[in-house]
This record gives C-alpha cells, sequence and structure tokens, in this order.
C-alpha cells in the first residue's frame, strides 16, 4: 500500500469499524462528501504534500485548487471508533505555517492541513453546549441510527453557510479574531505565531 494515497489509508481503516460507526461513515460519504465534491472540491491523494504523519488515516480530506486561497475542509472520525466527527476547514494561502520543535516555519500550501492556515474554522450545530462542533455521538444511544441521521440532516442544513463564505471569502477580520463564535455556527481558531 502506497502510503501517500491517504484516501487508500482511509478505506483501510474504515472496514475495521464496528457497524454504527461505519454507518455513519457511508452517510458521510454518500451524503455529505458529495455536496463539496459538487462544488468542486476534490480528495487529492496527495493531500498534505502525501505527507501519512500529517493526515490522520480516520480523516477525509477534500480541496479546491483553485483561487488566490484554497478552500480545505477536513472531516476527522474518531480515533476511539465511536460514531463521530467533526468538519473543520480553512482557506489555505500560497505560504502557511507549521509549529515544529524550533518554532513557526513556513510552508507552500500543498503540504499544509486546515490547521496551518492563518485561522481554522469549525461547523458547529449552534447549541453553544458540550460537544457542539461533533455530530455523532460517543455515549450510548438507544436507537443510534436514528439519531445519526438526524446529525447528518443537521449538517447538511448548515453546509450552505459555509459554501456562502468560501464563495464570498473569509472576512480578513475573522483571521485574527480571538478564538471563539464568529456566527452561531462558525467557530474559529486563530494560529497562535
Amino acid at each position: 500500500m502506497n502510503l501517500a494515497d491517504h484516501r487508500k489509508r482511509f478505506e483501510r481503516w474504515r472496514a475495521k469499524l464496528p457497524k454504527n460507526t461505519a454507518y455513519l461513515v457511508d452517510q458521510v460519504l454518500t451524503r455529505i462528501v458529495p455536496e463539496f465534491e459538487a462544488r468542486g472540491f476534490v480528495w487529492h491523494p496527495d493531500f498534505a504534500g502525501g505527507d501519512p504523519t500529517q493526515i490522520g488515516a480516520n480523516e477525509i480530506s477534500l480541496q479546491r485548487r483553485s483561487g488566490e486561497n484554497w478552500p480545505t475542509v477536513q472531516i476527522p472520525f474518531d480515533k476511539r471508533f465511536w460514531p463521530n466527527f467533526h468538519v473543520d476547514f480553512a482557506v489555505l494561502p500560497p505560504i502557511c505555517k507549521r509549529w515544529t520543535t524550533g518554532g513557526y516555519v513556513d510552508i507552500p500550501r500543498e503540504k499544509a492541513i486546515v490547521v496551518e492556515a492563518p485561522a481554522s474554522f469549525a461547523l458547529c450545530k449552534g447549541r453553544k453546549r458540550n460537544f457542539d462542533c461533533q455530530y455523532g455521538y460517543n455515549w450510548f444511544a438507544l436507537f443510534p441510527r436514528r439519531y445519526l441521521d438526524g446529525e447528518i440532516a443537521h449538517l447538511r442544513a448548515l453546509l450552505p453557510e459555509v459554501f456562502d463564505l468560501f464563495d464570498r471569502g473569509i472576512p480578513k477580520d475573522w483571521l485574527k479574531h480571538k478564538y471563539g463564535y464568529v456566527t452561531k455556527h462558525i467557530l474559529v481558531r486563530p494560529q497562535q505565531i
């Protein structure tokens, strides 16, 4: 297996999932990912420069490689196989910043992940409770598939806000905003340089 192709790594990870987590991953792949693909996002096999240490096997990464800044989305699932995930996104400028033991270094966006943008964002439910930016669950659910279907439906209803933001452009003041909500459904995480 080519470790540089993270999509193949994801499929290998996916083959080991318990049934409710597998169901959730299937729902994301059939109901969420196509929404991004319809808007020009691609699951690039060389995302993050093809470096398997930069992206987990449990993640879906989608990117639109056009324009001055590249819209990028990462959907990481729980490493412990719980049926949950979150949606992180950013726009990557030509030069991004990566934290190393020696401090921040410049890297080209072709090697960058979402958190190496000037600011990254999480798409949240807007309830401002614990796990607001998590979809799925990490506890017991009496009717797990019904609950997971509801989570996917809620996320699909929020996607237009992200697509509109990518089309308009991220407001410049959001890139310097302190950690916290910038809208009811979007949480900003500025890079601490």
